[in-house]
């Protein structure tokens, strides 16, 4: 199985699980993976007596009901898949971890390592050892899709060997439950998942059988070259990359060339079904030498002393019935292991011969005629008679899909040939009774016809005026493109240009539709509603991320911009459409803090003002008894508070002392003497005298300044 690369985060609750007997019989022998929605550990049955592969999903993950409800289902229908090419789930259920409820499955366990265990230590295969891959994996598959399981995440993690060298395809159902909801946001997808994803993963569309079939051809690919081909520096970048492209394979890899382009191509239905893909290997076995057997990375059974449960009596542990048949032992294995060897009518495949024969030069040598597999059927029936190969010596044999099945017929080059001769001479006869009939015809129902012309680089709606008239069948297609011409222009036609059809033939023009990726434009100084419809435009969509002040730029100018999920790309970059582009735009110049100006003159009131970028205006002013002419009495904006840069306020500057003048009095009444000093701004104080008599004089409280006095100074009336 994989290594021990769980982060230093999950170390913690991961080792503490060492030792432990999980659902009351499972007990922790190791763990060897521990990410961020299982963990996976060796574990020891104790009530089976076996080596087990025990997973968990982490209780994050598993406390939703409907994510509990779909993981009964998937591993319900991973358990009912019997297959010696997929990995037997034992058991699942519910397991408590330090009082959180997690789910777990159980899986038989798998000592040879995993084909990413392999890269890891450097290891490639031939050509050969990885047809042989394919073909056990595209057995596994076509099974798992007759009964319309998907897998959706095949990676050299999930094919993983036993110590007999078959490979084992591990998690069919669970992987996609569990990487479901990633999905959600590609940016989130796992690197070593989105290396091996398919085109319409990528674009979240049409996600089924042919997906496996895609991830199969790109893990094969990478077996044989040591890398893989659309890798980019990001998962938005990597899934982006293999969009309508087809999928580069070298011709150095012979026979097997053609049969993982075929595999990897961009559109779901140009690609191989599980079971067309394992024929074409069987036929590309053909020219192919015969292979080594595949250089597993073998794991020590590891230690199961003390695990049983201290009321066994039998003591020791027995080695498992799996690691007793592969080592060789004498003692019979399980009812799996016996019966690996059994053509049954579950398999879509058989195994074929023993390809560790040295007189067979090829691999196709090792793919028997119609009568030896008749032969080979026969001789299953007694599984005494089917030697279990060991670890040490045995070749993985070559396979083809059983005679009879969905998936029969893979290769068979003994077809009879009798009745050769007389099948040619009737067609002869034939052809020249059909050439006549075709001579008269066209001399009888001749028809006009026309020369295609040169369309490509045309608009559509010009293409079509052009051949109006000559009264073909037009079919007109869309078809992604990354080149000229733009979209709306003719990319093709078929037939092409030159041919010659008659009136009623179809006519197939191939329109642009544009690229399928967009190119990021430069959005930064635009305002963000500009931004927004440029990037509405071209399909994509933007959200406000931040705004932050700016002295230079207007509010809602954008300053910056990112890629949700690949922060590196720029401007020029392509993306898929649906891509997300956060938006960091101006609240424009940060606030000024008012000045306290009291007490100031106007002009230096701006003088302090401009010091902050603001401005100070002459309000109403009004007399002061306390506050000197011209110094400024108030403020409308109150100090320490903030105002946009550039902003003002108001302030109000004192008139010094309110000073009226004193009425003439001389000969008034007392009515119109008190009225006329009011008027005047004074206030009456004290009367003397009576008030039928005439003014006589007058006494001022305060001080007299002249003719001069404070407004509001009260008089005193004397009258006779």
């Amino acid at each position: 199985m994989a290594g021990n690369d769980f982060d230093a985060d999950d170390a913690v609750d991961s080792i503490a699980l060492i030792g432990r007997v999980l659902a009351d019989r499972y007990r922790i022998a190791e763990v060897v993976s521990a990410g961020a929605n299982t963990i996976i550990a060796n574990a020891f049955d104790i009530d089976g007596n076996q080596p087990v592969t025990f997973k968990i999903v982490r209780p994050e993950l598993a406390g939703s009901e409907e994510f509990r409800r779909d993981f009964r289902k998937q591993t319900e229908l991973a358990t009912a898949l019997s297959h010696p090419n997929i990995a037997q789930v034992l058991d699942w259920g519910d397991v408590d971890i330090d009082g959180e409820s997690a789910l777990f499955w159980v899986v038989e366990y798998l000592s040879g390592g995993s084909l990413r265990d392999l890269f890891d230590r450097g290891r490639l295969l031939e050509p050969s050892q990885a047809l042989v891959v394919g073909l056990e994996a595209c057995r596994a598959l076509d099974a798992a899709h007759q009964r319309g399981i998907a897998h959706t995440e095949v990676t050299p993690s999930k094919l993983v060997f036993g110590e007999d060298r078959r490979v084992r395809i591990v998690d069919f159902g669970i992987a996609e439950l569990i990487g479901r909801s990633a999905w959600d946001e590609p940016a989130t997808i796992a690197t070593h998942v989105a290396r091996y994803a398919s085109p319409e993963q990528a674009l979240r569309v049409d996600v089924g059988p042919k997906t496996d079939v895609y991830s199969l051809a790109l893990s094969l690919l990478e077996a044989v070259t040591g890398s893989v081909p659309f890798s980019a520096d990001s998962t938005v970048a990597t899934l982006a990359a293999r969009v309508g492209k087809l999928m580069p394979v070298s011709a150095d890899l012979g026979s097997l060339a053609a049969v993982l382009e075929r595999a990897g191509r961009p559109e779901a239905d140009d690609r191989f079904s599980a079971a067309e893909f394992g024929r074409g290997l069987v036929a590309a076995a053909e020219t192919l030498p015969r292979p080594e057997p595949i250089p597993i990375v073998a794991a020590e059974l590891f230690d199961t002393s003390e695990m049983r449960r201290p009321t066994d009596p039998t003591g020791g542990i027995a080695r498992p019935a799996l690691i007793q048949s592969v080592a060789g032992d004498s003692e019979g294995g399980s009812d799996r292991d016996s019966q690996a060897g059994e053509p049954t009518p579950d398999d879509a495949l058989t195994t074929l011969s023993d390809v560790a024969d040295p007189s067979m030069g090829s691999v196709r040598a090792a793919v028997p005629s119609e009568f030896e597999r008749s032969v080979s059927v026969a001789e299953a029936a007694s599984p005494a008679q089917q030697p279990m190969p060991t670890a040490a010596t045995e070749q993985m044999p070559i396979t083809q899909f059983e005679a009879g099945s969905v998936t029969a017929n893979l290769y068979d080059d003994d077809r009879p040939k009798r009745r050769v001769g007389a099948i040619i001479t009737l067609s002869l006869f034939l052809l020249v009774g059909l050439a006549a009939v075709a001579i008269a015809a066209f001399f009888l129902l001749r028809t006009k016809s026309y020369e295609v012309p040169e369309l490509s680089g045309v608009d559509e709606a010009v293409a079509l005026n052009e051949i109006a008239d000559n009264n073909w069948l037009v079919v007109t297609e869309a078809e992604r493109s990354d080149e000229e011409p733009d979209a709306g222009q003719v990319i093709r036609t078929f037939p092409t240009a030159g041919a010659v059809l008659e009136e009623g033939e179809e006519f197939r023009i191939y329109v642009s539709e544009g690229s399928l990726f967009r190119v990021l434009p430069e959005l930064s100084e635009l305002s963000s509603t500009d931004a927004q419809a440029r990037l509405e435009a071209i399909q994509l969509t933007s959200f406000a991320d931040a705004e932050v002040f700016d002295e230079t730029r207007a509010i809602g100018t954008v300053l910056a911009w990112r890629v949700v999920g690949d922060a590196a790309m720029v401007a020029g970059g392509e993306v898929l459409p649906g891509t997300s582009i956060a938006l960091t735009t101006s609240k424009g110049p940060a606030p000024r803090v008012v000045p306290n100006v009291v007490g100031l003159t106007l002009e230096d009131a701006q003088v302090v003002a401009a010091s902050v970028q603001l401005s100070v205006v002459a309000g109403e002013d009004v007399f002061s008894n306390d506050v000197p002419v011209g110094v400024i009495v108030s403020q409308d904006a109150a100090a320490d508070s903030e105002l946009p840069r550039d902003g003002s306020f108001a302030v109000v500057r004192s008139k010094g002392l309110d000073l009226v003048a004193l009425p003439e009095l001389d000969g008034l009444s007392f009515t119109d003497a008190q009225t006329a000093l009011i008027d005047a701004g004074f206030t009456i104080g004290s009367l003397l005298g009576t008030t039928d008599g005439t003014f006589e004089s007058i006494s001022i409280s305060a001080e007299p300044v002249g003719d001069l006095y404070r407004r509001d100074t009260a008089v005193d009336l004397i009258f006779l």
